[in-house]
């Protein structure tokens, strides 16, 4: 079985990218929309290659999925971001060494695509099948492979996310 693993610094590189790249004239972007902007990219990836770009699990809460790590990086003393009233603001420049050139290909597209609509459109975009599957069942997490499915996986790439994240132990995700 494979451990969970979160990776810490590339969920920092990508918030901090997300958060500069949508940024408002006063250099603050919105927490929910970066981390709307990041659920879309991490689905692109998924279906483009295979994989999340963070390995972060997706919460099903009340407004939609959340990337539950990146969630709480952003919440509990990160010194890299700050929040304040649901406005970040970052304290660094993302470090994109730690994103490969499909993870910065994704966020780019999610950014394109997401930048402009309001908390309103993100909830309805976020609402989709994969997220009602969990929420309205009262489960806590989204299945990634039900996320590719409703993505549109080929099968080939289907069967290869079925048996890989299948095969993750999530029990030993910090956020369980």
């Amino acid at each position: 079985m494979i451990s969970y693993q979160f990776d810490k610094d590339k969920a920092i590189a990508a918030l901090l990218y997300i958060s500069k790249e949508i940024a408002d004239g006063q250099g603050m972007s919105d927490k929910y929309a970066a981390l709307k902007v990041l659920y879309f990219a991490e689905k692109k990836h998924l279906i483009q290659f295979g994989r999340l770009i963070t390995n972060d699990r997706f919460a099903a809460l009340k407004f939609g999925p959340v990337p539950s790590g990146s969630y709480d990086l952003m919440d509990y003393g990160s010194s890299f971001i700050q929040v304040d009233n649901k406005k970040v603001i970052p304290n660094e420049e993302p470090n994109l060494k730690k994103l490969s050139k499909s993870d910065i290909l994704c966020l780019d597209e999610s950014i394109k695509e997401n930048k402009a609509l309001t908390f309103g459109e993100l909830k309805q975009k976020s609402h989709d099948e994969a997220y009602h599957k969990a929420f309205d069942n009262g489960i806590q997490w989204l299945s990634i492979e039900d996320i590719a499915i409703q993505e549109g996986a080929e099968p080939s790439l289907l069967g290869y996310i079925k048996e890989y994240y299948q095969a993750v132990n999530f029990s030993k995700c910090p956020t369980n």
